[in-house]
């Protein structure tokens, strides 16, 4: 499917507008964006037809609470049943640059019943001002070819990508005279807020859409010199790159799958959304694919994983050796005898377990039989199963595996060398 393609997938007619199809964080509805004017007030009454002409089922119609809200900014959200196919991937218009190259989609009043009914306008942000975008459109369009576009996703196109970063709702300037060739289009944040307004389901956050997202993140070695280790991290780079290329699932279907599976306890509300969760995740899987040797990370091999290797996420700051014994409860759960676990957290310096730190302090704690004395024998069987587990901190591994040895990389060979003396050295410390 080539970028115009995937861009006219998410494309909707609303009413006698436009919209643009988004992800929510739910199996149940996805999103329609549009311009508050396109909608009408019965939710009945809006007909919403996809790219290909079908009717989608609409089951809410969104405004903003506040009237001023309303009146100022122009949304409007329409629930509609919720569609798998839907993999949008959106970024800030805070984060565009001037003259960033934007493309604005949708479908105008005059093309409605030609044989290319979408049009994909060129241009570039003129400006963007508290999530107001001003689009300059090539060709200087006016009113008339513009109208009913009014709620089509405008896009940047980045690294072969689009990005939605908003809704176009209404021509620049205030006299018919002068709505000549500039288009206003809201940020996705003003969509965020009628969200929250009404406590509907968010839409999926940038860095769950796709690993890719993350991939700058990754691999962020604390060493004296990053000219000593920029040759690993770009290999490990294009590794991950062929891992997304090749098929990874999403952050936000590994999420909807594993949930609370991935945190150190409980975890406070939303712990599981948070990014450096994600980041830590991604990298996970690219150690794993290249200690295993395989160039595919897909469902199939993920779920080999479940009971040999696993992630533990914590947004607690504190000395992650302080929680062992949650984390073996947890891995007793999750991992067979001999299982892996990685902890990432944000604790500033974290290393390995500590020379002469005994587990079995800890497993003596909890490999007691069910429903015995606190004085009763340990269960044999559960204490070796639990000084089974190989455990580690993310942030440890890469101090063991590169930091403290910056200088052999330094001196390796660029390529696939980088790689394997990697390798070599996760194998000391993740089975």
């Amino acid at each position: 499917m080539t970028i115009s393609e995937q861009i006219d997938s998410y494309c909707v007619k609303v009413n006698e507008g436009s919209g643009v199809l988004v992800n929510a964080m739910s199996k149940e509805y996805s999103y329609v964006l549009t311009a508050g004017h396109a909608l009408r007030e019965n939710a009945a009454d809006n007909i919403v037809t996809d790219y290909e002409g079908n009717l989608l089922e609409v089951i809410e119609v969104l405004v903003h609470s506040d009237e001023k809200h309303r009146v100022d900014y122009d949304c409007g959200i329409i629930k509609v049943a919720y569609i798998p196919r839907v993999t949008q991937q959106a970024s800030s218009a805070s984060s565009l640059s001037i003259g960033a190259h934007l493309v604005l989609t949708g479908f105008p009043a005059t093309e409605r019943k030609s044989l290319i009914p979408i049009k994909h306008y060129d241009g570039h942000m003129t400006s963007s001002v508290r999530d107001l975008i001003i689009f300059t459109v090539e060709g200087i369009p006016g009113k008339g070819t513009i109208a009913g576009m009014s709620g089509g996703g405008v896009y940047h196109i980045e690294e072969n990508r689009p990005y939605l970063v908003g809704v176009e709702y209404s021509m620049d300037g205030t006299g018919s005279d002068q709505q000549f060739g500039r288009v206003q289009c809201q940020g996705l944040v003003r969509f965020e807020e009628i969200i929250s307004s009404h406590a509907s389901a968010p839409m999926v956050p940038a860095h769950l859409e796709c690993f890719s997202r993350l991939r700058k993140n990754i691999f962020g070695f604390n060493v004296i010199d990053q000219q000593n280790i920029v040759r690993l991290r770009n290999e490990l780079f294009k590794f991950a790159d062929d891992l997304v290329a090749r098929g990874m699932p999403s952050p936000y279907e590994l999420m909807e799958k594993y949930e609370n599976d991935l945190l150190v306890g409980t975890g406070r509300a939303g712990e599981v959304r948070d990014r450096e969760l994600w980041v830590a995740y991604f990298e996970f899987l690219v150690i794993c694919a290249l200690l295993d040797g395989v160039g595919t990370v897909d469902e199939t091999y993920i779920k080999s994983l479940e009971r040999k290797r696993r992630i533990l996420y914590t947004s607690d700051g504190s000395n992650w050796v302080g929680r062992l014994e949650i984390i073996l409860k947890t891995a007793r759960k999750l991992l067979d005898q001999n299982g892996t676990v990685i902890v990432a957290s944000p604790e500033q310096g974290a290393d390995l377990l500590p020379d002469g730190f005994h587990i079995d302090r800890i497993v003596k704690n909890i490999a007691l039989v069910p429903g015995s004395g606190p004085l009763a024998p340990i269960d044999q069987a559960e204490s070796e199963l639990y000084k089974s587990f190989i455990l580690a901190h993310l942030e440890g591994i890469r101090k063991q595996c590169v930091v403290r040895g910056e200088m052999e990389y330094s001196d390796t060979d660029a390529g696939v060398a980088q790689l394997h003396l990697f390798r070599v050295k996760l194998n000391e410390f993740v089975k």
